[in-house]
């Protein structure tokens, strides 16, 4: 019996210390070359999306890129505070937007780090990025949505837009987050969060960007399936309310 003990309070130590490791990891960090812009801009700011390279941590330069075949993402910036120009090149930590917690911040990110809205806040972001890309709005509604993202984090961002657009994002904004408001952060786990490492707002070293992508083949299917039980339910409470 004694053995026995010893046996798993050993077993005990080893699994702890196989989870601390795990526990301590930082971020993954990557590099990222911004390759572009929409093209189109409203009141003289370019809007969302963005284009760039995405690329393995280390990289300094756009030659080295291309050397890495690195393909060119979309992704939709938060940050209305800071200026960036194509061709820049920096680092950026990774966040899993559904890895985050609807009461404790994490303070890596880029804004609201101590705030318990800051899932919330970013969900609605996320939400306005899945608008903007989702090739369902037209190119002026775009315009409006992202100012609407920035908006999430920057009230000052719609100063210097007439009337009708400020009014226009603003109702967009109110959208995004009526749209989450009972939402959990593990619904947007196809959301990536690009913070830069020098992440302090008016840095001018880059912008905080998210990346958008399409729901893993088991994970669309099991939603699927579940609005198809979903369906039957309702169907069947019709069929007795």
């Amino acid at each position: 019996m004694r053995k026995m003990r010893n046996g798993m309070l050993l077993g005990c130590l080893l699994a702890g210390a196989s989870v601390l490791p795990l526990a301590a990891q930082a971020k993954p960090v990557v590099s990222i070359d911004l390759t572009g812009v929409q093209g189109s801009s409203l009141n003289g700011v370019y809007t969302d999306p963005y284009y760039a390279k995405i690329g393995p941590a280390g990289l300094t330069t756009p030659s080295e890129f291309t050397a890495q075949n690195s393909p060119s993402t979309a992704i939709y910036c938060d940050d209305f505070y800071d200026e960036v120009s194509t061709g820049q090149v920096w680092q950026a930590t990774v966040t899993n937007l559904g890895s985050l917690s609807l009461t404790s911040p994490d303070p890596t990110l880029m804004f609201d780090g101590t705030s318990a809205a800051q899932a919330s806040n970013y969900m609605a972001a996320a939400w306005l990025a899945e608008q903007i890309g989702g090739g369902k709005l037209s190119s002026s509604q775009a315009e409006i949505d992202s100012y609407a993202l920035w908006y999430v984090f920057d009230p000052n961002a719609l100063s210097g837009l007439s009337s009708s657009d400020s009014s226009a994002a603003q109702q967009a904004s109110a959208d995004a987050f009526l749209a989450v408001a009972n939402d959990t952060p593990s619904h947007f786990s196809n959301v990536s969060i690009y913070t830069p490492l020098d992440s302090t707002p008016g840095s001018a070293s880059s912008q905080e960007y998210l990346a958008v992508s399409a729901p893993e083949p088991s994970t669309l299917a099991l939603a699927l399936l579940g609005v198809a039980a979903i369906g039957f339910a309702a169907h069947r409470r019709r069929a007795v309310g």
